[in-house]
């Protein structure tokens, strides 16, 4: 009856369901708290930096939750990451130089048409990359009809389409 004398688990080698559940539930609300605090784009995994807070937040709450070591520090330890999150998202908004060195550019794939091959080669993007992003963006089966193609910052592909002639 551990649950009764520490409701959390702090002070025992192992924990009961029940003080699991409180934790669980614990880290669920301030989760929920600590991701309005970073604000919506974390959660819209827009970069490789987001991505990476959403895992490491992912993989400290879990622990968190079900082993009994030091949960406070493990919130607190979250809590840290998401206020650095926060704080060069601000950063990065405030400079391009910034963004660029924490979130990276835009990397040209096919420009005028033409498909850059060292763009290709250096992103690991091969013509079946693009010929599925091109099915799942657009719809479409052949590069011909794009004018640009990016590698975003997010590492999805985008499309510009040539502009079609009036007849």
């Amino acid at each position: 009856m551990d649950f009764l004398h520490d409701p959390f688990g702090l002070q025992t080698e192992h924990m009961d369901t029940w003080q699991m559940l409180l934790r669980g539930l614990v880290v669920f609300f301030a989760a929920l708290g600590m991701i309005r605090i970073a604000g919506l784009r974390t959660l819209g995994k827009q970069s490789a930096f987001d991505q990476l807070t959403i895992l490491i937040i992912g993989s400290i709450l879990g622990r968190a939750v079900v082993t009994g070591k030091n949960f406070f520090g493990n919130l607190a330890a979250v809590l840290l990451i998401v206020l650095i999150q926060r704080l060069l998202a601000w950063i990065t908004y405030r400079s391009k130089a910034m963004g660029k060195i924490f979130k990276g550019s835009p990397l040209p794939l096919i420009h005028y048409g033409q498909k850059q091959r060292d763009n290709m080669k250096k992103a690991l993007v091969t013509d079946e990359d693009l010929k599925e992003a091109l099915h799942l963006n657009l719809n479409a089966d052949k590069t011909e009809t794009i004018n640009e193609a990016y590698l975003e910052r997010s590492g999805q592909i985008s499309f510009i389409k040539t502009k079609e002639k009036d007849n």
